[in-house]
């Protein structure tokens, strides 16, 4: 969580519309009213498809991952309050300030993997896109239950994950054999772990902020969903990930 938190507060220090909207599949510059507009589009579509699967109360909204307040900005228009949160520090920042004129919307800093300041069942409405893709599949298992959690029953939550995708490099790296000498092959496993994790952080940090990929097996997904208390209204076909396999939007209540 700390070298994901400090990736994504890097980019958006440096280049956060083109980090949290990348153009034909690349990190690229925006322009501040194209970028904005894609949030219109991209919040009235999924507002034409949340009439068609549910119909929810519209008092107050959960943007997930909400980046600058792309998302946020634009589901103010159907939404009493929207909440938008971030794990990077600067995304909130930069949020606050492009979203002064909207009094609909509030941004809150989260670094936790969970999110346990806000009580169970506060949102009619929990979106998030383009998001889940990018945090570790051992965060994502945290994160989806406390989506389910904080939805308001008779609520929607809509998510997006690609499928199972690629190798987890860090993984590899802290589940390989201890060799070396036999005190080194005594330590207990836990102290092993945590420091090739911080030895993992030290080397992708000097190599400067990247964007990763990551999916998730579909059954486990749904796994997930029902044993957090939600129920899978329907999963749909998506592609936001690119042309890197299936994946899917799931539509959840509870």
């Amino acid at each position: 969580m700390r070298r994901f938190g400090w990736a994504w507060n890097e980019l958006g220090e440096t280049n956060a519309l083109g980090a949290i909207l990348t153009r034909d599949g690349k990190v690229g510059d925006w322009n501040l009213a194209e970028f904005l507009e894609t949030g219109i589009g991209d919040a009235a579509h999924f507002m034409q498809s949340l009439e068609l699967v549910k119909k929810t109360d519209r008092r107050i909204a959960l943007d997930f991952g909400c980046g600058v307040g792309r998302i946020t900005r634009a589901l103010s228009q159907y939404f009493e309050t929207v909440v938008g949160v971030d794990v990077a520090p600067s995304m909130i920042e930069r949020a606050r300030a492009l979203n002064k004129d909207c009094p609909g919307c509030r941004f809150v800093l989260n670094r936790a993997p969970d999110l346990r300041q806000f009580a169970s069942g506060t949102f009619d409405v929990v979106y998030t896109k383009i998001v889940l893709q990018h945090i570790r599949p051992a965060i994502v298992r945290r994160y989806i239950p406390e989506l389910v959690r904080v939805l308001a029953p008779g609520g929607v939550l809509m998510f997006q994950l690609p499928d199972v995708m690629g190798i987890d490099s860090r993984q590899l790296f802290e589940d390989a054999p201890v060799e070396g000498s036999s005190l080194k092959r005594r330590l207990p496993r836990g102290l092993v772990v945590a420091w090739r994790r911080l030895k993992y952080f030290m080397i992708v940090r000097q190599g400067g902020a990247q964007i990763e990929m990551f999916g998730m097996a579909r059954a486990e997904v749904e796994a997930l969903i029902r044993d957090a208390g939600g129920r899978l209204i329907e999963a749909t076909p998506d592609h936001s990930h690119g042309d890197l396999g299936d994946g899917w939007e799931y539509w959840v209540t509870r």
